[in-house]
């Protein structure tokens, strides 16, 4: 029997043996293939009252792969079998919060007044970077023990633990003196590489501040495992947003990476000095944005690049927009390029807009047209965008058509297709397919994630006219769910919490493309029955005025906001 039919036979026995019987469950199907992510395959996902089942497979980088997931919640703890993705979020982690930890084996996850603690047994997993299936193949044995304690008000300690063939073991101390500011500081090793971090997150009313100093091996990984999307912040690193007025902004960064080069782990350094004003006046936006990169190469070479962009844009009647954008670049020992690219945005109906760009490179001129097309069918857009990437020195601008198309048929089926720049700054597509199906009644969401537990979180998505939203995406801390048919949803949990909320535009059900108008940060839960339930509104708008540009998984800072160029 193949190892993909014993996990899956294993896995089953498994859920029946956990399972009591289902009065309502829900069937979530998806597949697709990407060349972003060089991965293609599909998963069959069950929810049901108190625990998930998926199963999936396809191939990632070439490597045939499977994998598939239990998990049952008790009044005790949530117990996982097969693959996961464990958060492996540090407290200083304030430039990117996206890091995880691969594994495959059983584990146990227990939350008791605020205080958590996470184990886990068998080995790390790679090749697990697939949006369509949980596919994995396995890596080195591996035990994990992550946990968090809460001193009082104040005060968090963090401890995370991986013993593998390399070992990880890092502990960190997080201050909140006062509301919007936290101090933190993290030690230890990763992947047998010292590791030091400090930061501080601030937010006020006119200025915004992250600041963080790393101090790593020049190895460094949370896990020795490879994978081409687990860069780390490296050294000192800052973000400053000044907001004098209204009407004018002004943004400075410096930060430094390591970055793995794919298919090994072997790291080398990078780095991205960035300032930038943005200024609103007489009803046009105005923009300017200043760039130094440099990137290391295997060879010990580095290269650099000094880079600007200033865009301007105006509305001058609710149906036409006028933007524009000057970009020169001044690659260190290559010749220097510049790029004027004028764009006229025409809303022809509400459903309907058209834009033509028109771009001089020196001295070579083109002609480009794009678009968006919404309906309850389908939603097209197609738009020109302009990208800066550091490690294509000779030439970082990039301009590439970016395509994104919805098909909503039958029901809840999506189809779904669009093209990205990578960070090599490579076109690349996704296309992917997915549905929901229910067997007897299922109350509540549209898909469902049931703890045992009298607490209940609830919330609700609106558009601006205040109708309901179905298919919504969020997150509460790392768990994703949807709205149901009245735009809302449920969760149970054994214990009163506050969870952190945010919405994944994204990944909607709902035809079109969105915009957040308001919602809250946190979401705490209350008492069944006990009076005290509050319903969280998220309210969000259908854009129609202009489309919107779809964004790589990979983008990670946007460079100006009036003209469309971001910052890879």
């Amino acid at each position: 029997m193949s190892r993909f039919a014993c996990n899956f036979v294993v896995l089953l026995c498994v859920s029946c043996g956990f399972s009591t019987p289902l009065l309502a469950q829900v069937f979530e199907i998806g597949g697709g293939n990407s060349s972003l992510y060089q991965a293609g395959g599909g998963s069959i996902t069950m929810h049901a009252p108190s625990y998930d089942f998926t199963i999936g497979a396809g191939t990632a980088n070439g490597h045939l792969l499977e994998g598939a997931q239990l998990v049952k919640a008790t009044a005790f703890g949530k117990y996982i079998v097969g693959d996961d993705r464990i958060n492996f979020r540090l407290p200083t982690d304030i430039f990117d919060t996206s890091h995880y930890l691969l594994a495959r084996g059983a584990g146990f996850s227990r939350l008791r007044n605020g205080n958590e603690m996470l184990a886990f047994a068998g080995a790390t997993s790679v090749d697990y970077n697939s949006p369509f299936f949980n596919g994995a193949k396995t890596n080195d044995p591996a035990g994990v023990l992550f946990l968090r304690r809460i001193l009082n008000s104040k005060w968090q300690l963090f401890s995370d633990t991986i013993a593998s063939k390399k070992m990880t073991e890092i502990a960190a101390l997080q201050w909140e003196p006062m509301p919007k500011m936290d101090v933190a500081f993290s030690a230890g090793v990763g992947a047998n590489q010292p590791y030091v971090a400090g930061s501080l997150n601030l937010s006020r009313r006119k200025i915004d501040l992250q600041a963080a100093y790393i101090q790593a091996g020049q190895q460094f990984h949370r896990i020795a495992v490879v994978s081409p999307l687990l860069a780390e912040p490296d050294r000192e690193n800052i973000l400053v947003v000044f907001k004098p007025s209204g009407f004018l902004t002004f943004t400075g960064g410096h930060q430094n990476y390591l970055v793995p080069q794919y298919p090994s782990t072997t790291n080398v350094h990078s780095a991205v000095d960035q300032g930038s004003t943005s200024l609103h006046i007489f009803g046009t936006q105005l923009s300017g944005t200043v760039y130094h990169s440099t990137y290391e190469q295997l060879s010990n070479k580095e290269v650099s690049n000094h880079a600007t962009a200033f865009t301007a844009s105006r509305d001058f009647t609710s149906r036409l927009r006028l933007s524009s954008s000057y970009l020169a670049s001044r690659p260190k020992g290559s010749s220097a390029t510049n790029s004027f690219i004028a764009t006229l945005s025409e809303v022809l109906t509400s459903r309907i807009t058209v834009n033509e760009s028109v771009t001089n490179s020196n001295g070579q001129n083109s002609v480009n047209f794009g678009g968006q097309f919404l309906s309850n069918f389908i939603t097209f857009s197609a738009n020109y965008e302009t990208f800066y990437v550091p490690a294509n020195n000779s030439k970082p601008f990039e301009q590439a058509l970016l395509l994104d198309v919805k098909l909503k048929l039958f029901g809840r089926l999506m189809l779904h297709g669009a093209s990205f720049v990578d960070p090599t700054g490579k076109l690349r597509y996704t296309a992917d397919a997915s549905t929901v199906l229910t067997h007897g009644k299922v109350p509540g969401p549209l898909i469902e994630h049931v703890a045992i537990g009298n607490y209940i979180l609830h919330g609700c998505v609106v558009d601006t006219e205040g109708v309901a939203v179905e298919g919504a995406a969020l997150l509460v801390d790392e768990k994703p769910i949807y709205t149901d048919s009245q735009g809302c949803f449920y969760m149970r949990e054994s214990k009163p919490r506050t969870h952190k909320l945010s919405v994944v535009l994204s990944e909607f059900l709902a035809n079109g493309n969105w915009q957040i108008v308001s919602m809250p940060s946190t979401i705490t839960s209350a008492a069944e029955q006990s009076g005290a339930e509050t319903t969280v509104v998220v309210v969000v708008r259908r854009v129609r005025n202009e489309a919107v540009k779809p964004g790589a998984p990979t983008v990670a800072t946007p460079a100006a906001t009036g003209g469309g160029l971001s910052l890879k």
